[in-house]
């Protein structure tokens, strides 16, 4: 509402309930009785309600009733040079019609507008209008030609004739997908925005004034004709007509018509195109409800519109993004809506983009969601790949978990990039209209209504699938047990036997990973026979079942056997086909595998398959291609070619922050590279890098994360080699509790300590810290190997002590 006098605005809609149900001739008389200020308002918008088009109806402030009829123009008329071809159409503001330049070298087809005699029009102000509406030249404005007034007095406008369909029409017959109804929205608003900028306001914006032609390109038509309607005393005011369904609160208030109020029309426009109706109700619907919709209610998104039983595009895939780019052009309030064209074409730049739209509050939730989203291989193979590997025993942190439980079947499935999508959309995007709640919350809310609305089909079975892969996303896999048990249990997804076998293989995954091992077996062979015989899909399938069973082999300690199943590169390659980035996470797995069970040898010649495939243009700076880098670089320190490695890593590290920015796998690359230059005998390099890394991991691993704790271990080592004793040794206080109470990191941090001791020169501290050290690392078997190398440097240089 544009005043904010609350008291004198309940009086005016009290008077408009009354006085609208009065006959006519009532009207008069009851009006008459009101204070000015409250019955000028209800005589505009009494007369508001009776319009319903630039040509149906007449200026505010008169019946349409009372306008005189119209002469019809005949066939030959001549009107400024234009011969009259035929009648397009008539209405309360006059008559169009096709018409020819009477000119015989130069053939124009135009749409004449003729307004009605009683129209007058100051014509000072329509020599303005026309001078201004001929700087609009815009390829998807119906053009203005030229334009005059009669020897009776009427005024006349010929605009370039479009030879099309409405909008409304063109949706009914077509039926366009979304991207077709946006691509079309997008030429409606540069053509409104190329008005703004030569200082005109529409006024007037409505699918029945916007055409697409027979290429499908959109026409906005009827520039001028408001604002030449319009009473010259009241400049900036509102402007003498409008359609009442495609008004805007202003426009019925007596505020001021602006560039939001054609803001707000592209909204109501876009409403429609979404929904195939509009927010306000259908014709028929009272005038009185009509205006306090306008004026009062607040708008549902188009995702929620109460007609949408035959909408043809569904709700999931405009709730949160679409709904608020609509809602932010529909508010009240002029001041709240995009301020301009250009900000509501940039929020549709960003929802196509991916990007966060600025109509959403910038939640750290929603950003999650958008980035997910744009980058939802880029994240999915992130996941895939070694956090860190730095101290020689990360093959055994949490770390290595994570790249088996999120590998080939998590998020990386690019088969299954559609069902991940739309789980997006209807998890995620459903969560806009509750700003406060996080991206978890949202998924369990989500989760839950899933498991209660979806049936056997496959396309549920892939929905499940896809709710179960977030919940390992985040990390969450007991969530993942749960649902992926309910939905089972549910029929989910039963009449698909593709589906089914991957939902059961998803629970012996998730299982595996959080070491609740005794169903993985069963279940996977269950699965495995679920799979139809000689499809590409079950073959991929097949795979991500056996990449389960050399995980559940690595946790029973047959690091070996763990090996040989995943080791048949030939097989992985045919079963995921032309899908490069399951190939390349296979090869990320196996080397993962490899450098855990110190069978390093074998590592190159993973390398050298890889590096053919890495050979493909841009294929190489891919997260996945950046992620065998890594794991090379890791490879190159244990077989002593710390050189290599650290060459390596740099080009990792810049490709990396240049293309991704900040993330987990640039916080491993520079955790790593500060082990390579430590190793190197240059504590300030690593003290740089491992300074960068520390913030970047505790950000997206949390504080109490295995990584978190080991590069703090890593950043006591670093001060001890540049002589910082005292802070070496209270950084390894800060962090000896929660090292001691991780048993992976418990050798770790006695080789910290002996590096302390070894700077401060204690060579009997020094030696005692590594005979632990040595004892932990072996206990660990293969996966110690490294740690045992570093305990022996460590020993050389302590022996030198005197």
């Amino acid at each position: 509402m544009a005043s904010n006098d609350s008291g004198r605005w309940d009086a005016i809609m009290a008077a408009f309930d009354r006085i609208v149900a009065l006959d006519p001739s009532a009207r008069e008389a009851a009006l008459a009785g009101l204070a000015p200020e409250v019955g000028d308002q209800v005589r505009r918008m009494l007369a508001a309600g009776e319009l319903t088009g630039i040509l149906d109806g007449g200026p505010l402030g008169l019946a349409a009733a009372s306008a005189p009829p119209s002469a019809t123009l005949a066939a030959g008329d001549t009107i400024g040079g234009f011969v009259i071809d035929r009648l397009l159409g008539r209405g309360g503001m006059g008559e169009v019609y096709l018409a020819t330049r009477d000119d015989p070298s130069f053939r124009q087809q135009v749409a004449l507008k003729l307004l009605r005699v009683d129209m007058a029009v100051d014509e000072k102000l329509f020599a303005r209008e026309r001078r201004m509406l001929a700087r609009l030249d815009h390829p998807h404005i119906a053009h203005f030609i030229d334009g005059g007034v009669t020897p009776e007095g009427r005024l006349w406008m010929a605009m370039a004739y479009v030879e099309g369909e409405t909008m409304s029409a063109w949706v009914a017959r077509t039926n366009p997908s979304l991207a077709d109804r946006l691509a079309v929205f997008r030429q409606v608003c540069e053509a409104a925005g190329h008005a703004h900028a030569n200082l005109i306001v529409h006024r007037d914006i409505k699918p029945s004034n916007i055409l697409i032609d027979r290429q499908g390109r959109a026409r906005l038509l009827d520039f001028g004709v408001a604002s030449l309607a319009e009473d010259p005393d009241r400049s900036g005011i509102t402007g003498g007509v409008l359609t009442l369904h495609y008004a805007s609160p202003e426009q019925l208030t007596a505020g001021p018509v602006t560039v939001a109020t054609d803001i707000h029309a592209l909204g109501l426009v876009l409403y429609t195109l979404l929904a195939d109706t509009q927010p306000w109700g259908d014709s028929g619907s009272p005038l009185s409800t009509l205006v306090r919709r306008i004026v009062e209610d607040e708008v549902r998104g188009p995702s929620r519109a109460e007609a949408r039983g035959a909408a043809a595009i569904p709700a999931s895939l405009l709730a949160g993004d679409l709904d608020a780019i609509v809602l932010k052009a529909l508010r009240k309030d002029p001041a709240e809506r995009y301020p301009s064209v250009a900000a509501l074409l940039a929020d549709l730049d960003a929802y196509a983009e991916f990007r966060p739209v600025a109509a959403r509050s910038a939640t750290t939730g929603y950003r999650i969601k958008r980035f997910l989203r744009r980058y939802r291989w880029q994240v999915a193979a992130a996941a895939a790949v070694l956090v860190t590997l730095t101290g020689g025993i990360i093959a055994t942190t949490r770390q290595a978990n994570i790249a088996e439980a999120e590998r080939d079947r998590a998020l990386a499935e690019a088969r299954r990039a559609d069902s991940i999508v739309q789980t997006l959309t209807l998890a995620l995007a459903q969560g806009g209209s509750s700003g406060d709640l996080t991206f978890r919350q949202t998924l369990d809310q989500t989760a839950k209504r899933l498991l209660e609305t979806l049936d056997g089909s496959d396309r549920s079975g892939a929905t499940a699938n896809a709710v179960a892969d977030l919940y390992i996303f985040v990390q969450d896999a007991k969530s993942a047990q749960g649902f992926i048990d309910a939905a089972l249990a549910k029929g989910i997804g039963k009449d698909s036997p593709l589906e089914t076998a991957r939902l059961m293989a998803s629970l012996a995954d998730v299982e595996v990973s959080i070491g609740e091992m005794d169903r993985a077996p069963g279940l996977l062979d269950q699965a495995e026979a679920l799979l139809p015989p000689g499809t590409p899909e079950s073959e991929a399938a097949r795979e991500s079942i056996i990449s389960t069973r050399a995980s559940l082999a690595r946790r029973s300690g047959d690091l070996d056997q763990a090996i040989a199943l995943i080791g048949d590169l030939d097989r992985a390659e045919r079963a995921f086909g032309g899908d490069r980035s399951q190939v390349l996470v296979r090869y990320n797995n196996l080397l993962v595998y490899l450098i855990e069970a110190n069978r390093l040898a074998e590592a190159d010649a993973v390398f050298a398959r890889a590096d053919k495939l890495l050979a493909t243009p841009g294929l190489g700076d891919t997260i996945q291609g950046l992620g065998l880098d890594q794991l090379r670089a890791a490879v190159l320190m244990r077989t002593d070619r710390n050189g290599q490695a650290g060459e390596v890593l740099r080009r990792v590290i810049e490709r990396r922050r240049r293309l991704y920015g900040e993330s987990p796998a640039l916080a491993s690359d520079l955790s790593l590279y500060a082990r390579q230059q430590l190793a190197e005998g240059k504590p300030d390099a690593a003290a740089a890098a491992a300074g960068e890394a520390r913030p970047m991991l505790a950000q997206f691993l949390g504080e109490a994360s295995v990584p978190v704790v080991l590069q703090d271990l890593v950043l006591a080592q670093i001060m001890a080699e540049q002589g910082n004793l005292a802070p070496a040794r209270a950084q390894i206080a800060k962090v000896e509790a929660a090292a001691a109470a991780i048993p992976p990191l418990a050798p770790q941090l006695e080789l910290t300590r002996a590096v302390i001791e070894l700077a401060a020169r204690d060579k009997p501290a020094a030696s005692a810290a590594l005979d632990k050290a040595r004892a932990g690392f072996e206990a660990m078997g293969p996966a110690g190997a490294f740690g045992v190398q570093s305990v022996a440097k460590t020993r050389a240089r302590v022996d030198k002590l005197p």
